[in-house]
């Protein structure tokens, strides 16, 4: 029984040893903004915006995804059929941290490719606090969709991307590049 009882104390002793440290907070500073994904992104809420939406549930899969909105919302019928909600405009971010830098500008590229089927776009760079953006201006192209117009904005950066999409309604009273920019300004890497 001593025996035994040795045994299992020893183990308990190289299974204690063997734990992982919990992983060291590079950015403590950010804790303060209602949404942060890790050490790689944390956004502030920018006026006129209500944070709507975080999910990390994919986050085991390097995904995720977090909407912001303005005005109350409408209750419509999607394409699908489904219930869904329209804001007067609605600001959507979504990160993917990848695992090369190859692969994530391929998600980039499919990204940007998504949204020239979805809307007619013309495309510029912006640069805010030091990162360059790849722009799509989006109008959009067909009865379906409730959001008339907005920006999208892309960013590689490492082996990580991030865009941020602003959509408005036709009669949203703001200017969706100046959202944008303000939105950008107020997103920390």
């Amino acid at each position: 029984m001593k025996k035994r009882l040795m045994i299992l104390l020893f183990v308990l002793v190289l299974l204690i040893g063997c734990t992982k440290e919990a992983p060291v907070d590079e950015h403590p500073e950010w804790n303060e903004y209602p949404v942060r994904f890790g050490n790689v992104l944390a956004a502030e809420t920018i006026d006129g915006f209500t944070l709507n939406e975080t999910n990390d549930v994919m986050s085991i899969a390097g995904l995720w995804y977090a909407t912001w909105t303005a005005g109350e919302g409408t209750e419509i019928k999607n394409a699908q059929g489904k219930n869904a909600k329209v804001y007067d405009a609605q600001v959507y971010l979504l990160l993917k941290e990848g695992q090369t830098e190859k692969g994530t500008e391929a998600d980039v590229n499919d990204w940007i490719k998504r949204e020239a089927e979805a809307y007619e776009t013309t495309e510029t760079t912006v640069t805010v606090n030091g990162r360059e953006y790849r722009v799509l201006h989006l109008l959009n192209s067909g009865a379906e969709n409730p959001y008339h117009h907005g920006e999208a904005a892309f960013l590689q950066f490492g082996a990580n991307a991030v865009t941020v999409e602003v959509l408005a309604k036709e009669d949203f009273s703001g200017n969706t590049e100046d959202v944008l920019m303000q939105f950008l300004s107020k997103l920390h890497y």
